[in-house]
């Protein structure tokens, strides 16, 4: 059966069972981006969930386990995995004040991840940008990363910038997806409404010991709802658009 919704944004990684969370996914009707925080556990989730048809499993490094990961002298490695893998994510910058004291560890790994991606192309990332969406973006360009020309997709997850920045994405090509809590705020529900309705995804970003796919669904099911009350749009007609971008990125 044809999958209707896709979470473009989770971390299945983290579930005690993820294979049997992808096949719960695939009875509820939903495909994921399963997104991994280190290249450790995504050399161990690629392997798990190789037979989840539903599932595509990224290439990651969160920046915040970029503390425990030596970018330098993994430059080579860290550059050949993303090189051999179409679906990166997470990969980011995180600027807050929390994660701040790795600054220069986290632009040196996307710098090397934005090089890997220019080079071969064809590439699908989610990317985590906290107070730091220019900085990403500026990444992106300088490696030549982004345009038609190479062929990567970059998602935005969970978009909170500010306006312009939003902009500014937008003119790059860049994918919004966007989860329960975004809506949440009166700026985040502002955005959602100005995301092109070609570059608009849905994402649970969940991440826990168990996946109950009901549940994503229903995340999945309400954003959807509220999105398309917000938009003016039909639901239906929302609900088919925003599928049809997930299954072309994801090759569903």
């Amino acid at each position: 059966d044809e999958l209707a919704y896709f979470d473009m944004h989770c971390h299945l990684g983290f579930c005690e069972d993820a294979v049997q969370a992808a096949r719960a996914l695939a009875a509820a009707g939903v495909g994921a981006f399963s997104n991994t925080v280190t290249p450790a556990e995504f050399a161990e989730q690629r392997a798990a969930l190789a037979g989840a048809g539903n599932v595509r499993t990224g290439a990651g490094l969160h920046p915040w386990w970029v503390g425990e990961y030596d970018v330098a002298a993994n430059w080579d490695r860290l550059y050949g995995l993303v090189a051999r893998t179409r679906f990166v994510g997470e990969v980011g910058l995180d600027f807050s004040p929390r994660h701040a004291d790795t600054r220069k560890a986290q632009l040196d790994a996307l710098a090397c991840v934005a090089h890997a991606c220019a080079r071969t192309g064809d590439k699908v990332l989610s990317v985590h940008a906290v107070r730091a969406v220019d900085q990403v973006l500026d990444e992106l360009e300088r490696a030549s990363a982004l345009g038609a020309m190479v062929g990567n997709a970059c998602i935005i997850h969970w978009f909170s910038g500010t306006s312009d920045q939003l902009t500014r994405a937008r003119r790059a090509g860049c994918y919004f997806s966007v989860n329960p809590r975004m809506l949440q705020s009166k700026r985040g529900r502002a955005y959602a409404q100005a995301i092109p309705v070609d570059r608009l995804l849905l994402e649970t970003d969940v991440r826990g010991r168990a996946v109950e796919a009901a549940r994503v669904r229903k995340l999945l099911e309400e954003t959807l709802t509220q999105l398309a009350v917000l938009r003016g749009d039909d639901p239906a007609e929302l609900r088919e658009r925003i599928a049809q971008t997930s299954r072309t990125l994801l090759q569903q």
